[in-house]
């Protein structure tokens, strides 16, 4: 039943959260520098700056397969998740909110600066949407349109890449 397996995969994400954290650094460091972009270790202080950098080099990159997929989404959701806690100070935590969409989800959030400070962004819903685009993909166009749903008035916030909307 779907209520216990939520709970033991929020526990789950709970306990890993810390372990998760450490690699997503290591990770994205080691990513961006594989793209070929120098000096790497920056992004985890200035993120923004390597947007145009990440969209020119992902842009027509092709995806083989699953594993390529799963591995390409998990890096594009590390690095979209660090644009938007840098910028709005934010930080990463397991979405705890019963009922929430993104329940038992990692997300960025608990903004300092934006208008809509308790809505969270879903990196990892982003990514799946940005590496499933056709190519040549539009990186800064999803963040800006990310950016206008944090900073305008959403009557409508877009809760997943697949297109359902809920009246905020």
């Amino acid at each position: 039943n779907m209520p216990n397996e939520n709970a033991a995969q929020l526990s789950a994400r709970q306990a890993n959260f810390t372990v998760f954290h450490q690699e997503l650094a290591q990770v994205l460091v080691d990513f961006i520098g594989r793209i070929g972009i120098e000096p790497a270790a920056p992004v985890l202080k200035q993120a923004a700056q390597y947007v145009p950098l990440v969209e020119q080099a992902l842009r027509d990159m092709a995806v083989a397969d699953e594993a390529d997929r799963t591995w390409l989404t998990a890096r594009i959701a590390y690095f979209l998740g660090e644009v938007f806690v840098q910028q709005y100070d934010g930080c990463w935590y397991v979405n705890d909110a019963p009922g929430s969409p993104l329940h038992a989800r990692y997300v960025v959030g608990k903004f300092a600066k934006p208008a809509q400070a308790a809505m969270p962004v879903d990196p990892f819903g982003l990514a799946q949407a940005y590496v499933a685009a056709p190519v040549p993909r539009a990186l800064a166009t999803l963040l800006a349109d990310m950016h206008t749903k944090l900073e305008g008035e959403p009557r409508f916030l877009l809760l997943r890449a697949c297109g359902n909307f809920c009246v905020a």
